[in-house]
This record gives C-alpha cells, structure tokens and sequence, in this order.
C-alpha cells in the first residue's frame, strides 16, 4: 500500500489494538488499520491518555500485538505506530525493517504533538520532535511504503504538508463519549472551522496529500457528518469510537438484553395474568408486584357503588382508574365521567353548587350528584372545601340522597363518587391513616377502608420501558423502544426516582423526539434531559399551600382561618400580603 494506492474517495481508517476489532472493523470496510499503543491499552481497559505515561514500551507493546493479532489475520494495509525518543535511532534502517516485517506503513504515534508547547520545544532541542517525526515518515514512504502524520496544530500540518507526506490527520483531543471518555470542550462548530482552514493550508502546499480528522468531539456518524458539511476533508480516523465506546455499548446492551429477556420470560401465574388482561382495555400498562396488588384491589372495588378514596402523587394518570371503575359498575348504566376539581373553582360555593346545584339554576342546571347521565363523579381536592361543606358530602355519601341548596327538594344520589387527593402530602397515604390529608373526621370515617393508592413509578420502575413506549406510542410517529437506548441511558433511567411520575415521562419523550440521531440515546443526553425537564413536585406542602388551603375551607374567613392554623389574625394578613393572597 502506498499513498498514492489509497483509492477510496473518503478513508476511513482504524486505530485499533486487537485482531478482534480488527477483523470486525475490517469486515466493515475500513480504508487501513492503525496499530497503535493507545489501542492496545484501551483494550486493557485504559483510557487512551494512558498512552502517553511511563507504564509500557509504546514500540515493543505495539510492535507485538500487531505482529501477532494484525498481519497473520487482516488483509487491510495496516500503519505500525512509531516513537522517535529512543537513542540511536536510524530513520532509514527502522524504515526498512518496518517494510520488512509486512507493514504497509508508518504512523508518528504515540507523538509529542499531546505535550504542552514547552515540552514540545524541548524535545525539538533534543532532536526528539516533530520535526524529527515527519522526517521519520518521510523516510517511510521513500521505501515505497504510506505514512500518516498525526498533528495538532497549524504549524504541525505545514512541516507534514511540506515534506509531502500522504496523510495528515488533525487531531482534535482525546475522544468524548462512553465510560471513560473526557469531556466535550469545543462543538462541532468550532472543530470544522479549524479544519477549513488547515484543510485549505494543506491543499495550498500540497494538494496530493490526503486530510483526515480524529478524536475530540465527534464521537457519532452524525458528528461526522456535521463536520463533513461545513469542512472539506479527505477521511476520518476512529479510535475510540471504534473499538472503545462500541464495545461499551454493545456488550453492556446485550448484557442488559440477555436481563430483559429473563425478566420477560417470567411468565405470570393465571391469576396474574388474567388481572393484567382485565386492567389493559382501561389503559393500564406493566405487571410488577406494586401494580398487580394495586389491581387486585381496584377489581375488587370496580363492581361497588360505595365511594371511593384514590390516592394519586402529582403526575401520575388517574384516568385508566376512573374508566376502570365506571366501566365495570354493574349497577348503573351511564358510563360517563365528570371531574369536578374544586382547587380550580374561584370559590368553596361553586364547587358546592356544582355538586349540590341550587335553587337558582335547578331549572337550567341538574346537581352533579342528581345526574343519572354521570356514572362516576371524581371531586379533585376536596380537602379545600369548606368543614361544612365536607359534613354535608360525607351525610350525602352515606344517606344516598341530598338536599338541593336554597331548597327542602330532596334528589337521590345517582353517580358514584369517587374523592381524589394528593398523596404527595405527607401523611395522606393509606399506611400513614390519612392523618394529613385535610379531611375532615366524618368523611374520613366514612371512607375508611375503601381508599385506593396507585402505586407511584419509582414502585414500579420495571415497567418504565412498557410505559415509556405506551407514551411515545400515542406521542410519536414511532414509539421508543429497548433498542432505541444505550445501556448507561436505561440504567440512569432505572436509577432516577421519577418524582413527577407519568408526567414527567411524557416531558423526557417530548424532550427526545426530532432528537437528529439514528444513535441510540446516550447517557448524556438522558442526564441533561432529566435535570433541566424535572416536573417539579414538592416533597411537602407549602405555607402558602397551607394557607390557601385553610382560607378555602374556612370560606375564606380569616378569624377562623387564623384559628385553625394557630395564628393571630394580624400574622395571617401580612402573611397573605406575602404570598399575594390578598385583594
């Protein structure tokens, strides 16, 4: 191979330190492999910065890998990675031992172009330098061999360009992606400008030699083909991105397949799986242990009139409840949901005149609670009613029948009535007794024992890959699926408490949607997704919650607001004045 037998349009060559990625990157169709001590070392498990340290003889490590894994089994040219820093060394005499030992040439590797420029002008002064590399490749190519020049700088890419060397590649930095990789510090951007313009210098000097790029931020197909668009270059070089980070991801991805698949293979007993064929028409998806106890109980409740407590942490999806419960009521025949939320009515008495009407609209207006259209009524936050008004709702819910407001008209109550609060205050959930949850005596004793808590996702975490797919199913043109995640992705995702439940699944697919990669998404992208779209959920309530909580239940009187929260009226009107609370 010669540089001048390089026919491919765009090279790609391969910095590689095993026969195994030799060979697949060969079957692959790489241009040329590299045989480089950065390689090897990254196939012990280092990262390539250690090739630059004092830990093994760069020439002989080299040397004895590609001797014995490379030229026995590639039939791709392979470049063999020199020093100059050795004593003695005859440019010319190395040159023909590395033609005689079946290499098809030479690259400066590891190279002084990774030194500070102080270090580099020392080992100038010492004969050691750059200028002494592109002397040695010079004298490569002048047994008929090919050489390719790594270098980082403008002035670097001259000297090679001037002795006419077949390929200069720039070298952009140790690569950025996978495990071990360092840190992006320049965009794409900003790497094709460098490259117009070096690309431009060395075409202006010596338009036969061959331009390739490597390292720094591109870690990706599409990084190429970013930098490919707005810069002219003749090929690119992998080395990490060859051998390191797809090893990572193929082999923790298959690991993590081969898990999957185990976990698939589970088979549920009958009676679970009959629960979860019960639950999908609903909408429910997944079958770990917390959603098929929460299924157990929701079927068992389904068929019965009674009311209903459903226990819900900010983000999570109560309507595949609700439909489950009205579609398999058997004592009613209306099948329709009405959500009554009374947190975003402007006042205690609308909300109270939606359920119990009025006399003044009983005309025009029938009470939710008389509608025999409704088959499920679910009141959102009815802790914020007033205490009288939840002494009435809970005489309602066990008489069967109410009183309409203004009036002595008695009307039986037709829906059933399901109460839907916020289990995200602490105390609300069933173990801690409802202690917190804002209720009032009555209708707690009344619901006792029919309460329903859907279990959140961070219970649940084993069925995030079902729910995520569900998600961007009914989102996307295409849902996202196992395959469409690197491992360290799925594992951060895995690992993360999901405070905003749902919700916040459906902002991290929309985040990933027209995401510009056919790659699958890696663990940056899912780390910086999850902390800038966290659905903010608070762990307690605040004192302005807690505020307008109490003025909602007192029917905004103060005295008595202030009473319950154990207060002077004067605090609790600069405290409102705080919070904005007053007009």
């Amino acid at each position: 191979m010669t540089g001048r037998g390089v026919r491919s349009d765009f090279l790609i060559g391969a910095a590689i330190g095993s026969g195994n990625t030799a060979l697949a990157a060969e079957r692959g169709g790489a241009d040329f492999l590299l045989a480089i001590n950065a390689g090897r070392l990254r196939n012990m498990g280092a990262p390539s910065i250690a090739c630059m340290l004092p830990i093994f003889d760069a020439g002989s490590l080299t040397h004895d890998f590609a001797r014995r894994e490379l030229l026995t089994q590639c039939s791709a040219p392979v470049l063999l990675g020199i020093d100059v820093w050795g004593e003695d060394i005859d440019l010319a005499d190395r040159a023909r031992w590395i033609r005689d030992a079946g290499f098809a040439g030479a690259v400066n590797f590891p190279s002084c172009m990774h030194y500070s420029r102080a270090m580099q002008q020392i080992l100038s002064r010492a004969g050691r330098g750059i200028e002494r590399e592109v002397a040695q490749l010079r004298a490569v190519q002048d047994v008929g061999l090919t050489s390719m020049f790594y270098c980082a700088t403008r002035t670097q890419a001259r000297l090679a360009a001037d002795a006419g060397l077949d390929m200069v590649c720039l070298n952009l930095g140790w690569n950025v992606g996978g495990a071990i990789g360092h840190r992006r510090r320049v965009s794409i951007e900003e790497v094709a400008t460098v490259a117009h313009e070096i690309g431009r210098l060395i075409k202006r000097i010596n338009p036969g030699t061959r331009f390739l790029l490597e390292g720094g931020p591109i870690a990706s197909a599409e990084d190429l083909g970013r930098v490919v668009s707005l810069a002219r270059i003749d090929g690119y070089v992998g080395g990490s991105t060859i051998d390191r980070i797809p090893l990572e991801n193929s082999v923790s991805d298959q690991i993590d397949r081969f898990r999957q698949a185990s976990k698939g293979s589970a088979t549920l007993d009958v009676a679970d799986a009959d629960l979860v064929s019960w639950a999908a028409p609903f909408g429910f998806v997944g079958h770990a242990k917390s959603q098929l106890d929460f299924f157990r109980r929701l079927r068992a409740f389904a068929g019965a009139d009674a009311p209903l407590l459903l226990l819900a942490e900010k983000g999570l999806d109560v309507e595949p409840v609700l439909r489950a419960l009205v579609e398999a009521r058997r004592s009613a025949r209306a099948k329709q949901v009405v959500e009554v939320d009374v947190a975003g009515e402007e006042a205690p008495e609308r909300a109270r005149n939606l359920l119990f009407g009025h006399r003044d609209t009983l005309g025009r207006h029938t009470p939710a609670f008389g509608d025999a259209s409704i088959g499920l009524l679910a009141i959102r936050a009815p802790e914020r009613l007033p205490p009288a008004t939840q002494q009435r709702l809970a005489r309602t819910l066990h008489a069967g029948c109410f009183q309409v407001t203004g009036t002595r008209k008695t009307l039986p109550l037709s829906p059933r009535v399901v109460l839907v609060c916020d289990a995200s205050i602490p105390g609300s959930g069933i173990d801690s007794g409802l202690a917190g949850i804002g209720l009032g005596e009555a209708l707690r004793a009344l619901i006792s024992g029919w309460e329903l808590q859907i279990p959140p996702l961070r219970e649940r975490i084993d069925d995030l890959l079902a729910i995520v797919e569900r998600i961007s199913a009914q989102a996307l043109d295409a849902p996202l699926v196992r395959s469409d995640f690197s491992s360290d992705a799925l594992a951060r995702l895995h690992a993360y408490r999901w405070p905003g439940n749902e919700a916040e699944v459906r902002s991290l697919v929309g985040a990933l949607a027209g995401r510009g990669s056919r790659e699958p998404v890696q663990l940056e992208e899912i780390a910086g997704l999850i902390d800038r779209g966290r659905v903010p959920v608070a762990d307690s309530r605040s004192e302005k919650d807690l505020i307008v909580d109490a003025l909602w239940r007192h029917a905004f009187n103060r005295t008595r607001t202030a009473a319950s929260l154990g207060m002077t009226r004067k605090t609790l009107y600069n405290k409102m004045l705080k919070y904005g609370l007053s007009g």
